[in-house]
């Protein structure tokens, strides 16, 4: 007796409001992939594709959520956009901070340790101690105790 195909398809029961959530993270999603990669990248077309599958089944909330259609394709409107846009402004902000701390964190102790070929746990826990201290400098100062020598 043979089976049935399988289908490689799943089915979701999603209140309107888990609905617009899911988008909201799949725009997010795309565009953390999307953001640094080239036009002609392939796994990024692959989630843009996806993307506009999951936003095509949005089409019945036109009129009452954050949509609207350009070229038949359903997106979010310009000012929801923007208020993703203000999420990922936030994260860029964070990242930016963590990793300059890190980054100048692990200079310093290599500095003053020497080069090291893999970083163990007691240079982990420099590395670590360091950046604590620059995140606290960051926090209170911003840019403005750092500087640079005159480029040459």
């Amino acid at each position: 007796m043979s089976k049935a195909p399988v289908k490689n398809e799943i089915e979701l029961q999603l209140s309107e409001t888990h609905f617009f959530q899911l988008l909201d993270l799949i725009y997010l999603g795309n565009w953390m992939v999307t953001a640094c990669s080239g036009v002609e990248d392939e796994h990024a077309q692959e989630y843009t594709d996806v993307e506009k599958q999951m936003f095509s089944h949005a089409e019945p909330f036109l009129e009452k959520g954050p949509f609207h259609t350009l070229n038949s394709e359903v997106m979010f409107t310009e000012e929801h956009e923007d208020s993703l846009q203000d999420i990922i402004g936030e994260y860029d902000n964070e990242v930016f901070w963590e990793a300059l701390a890190y980054r100048m964190a692990k200079r310093d102790v290599i500095e003053q340790i020497g080069p090291i070929k893999e970083i163990k746990n007691e240079v982990f826990m420099q590395i670590f101690h360091r950046e604590m201290e620059y995140i606290r400098e960051f926090e209170t100062n911003g840019i403005k105790r750092i500087t640079i020598p005159p480029l040459q």
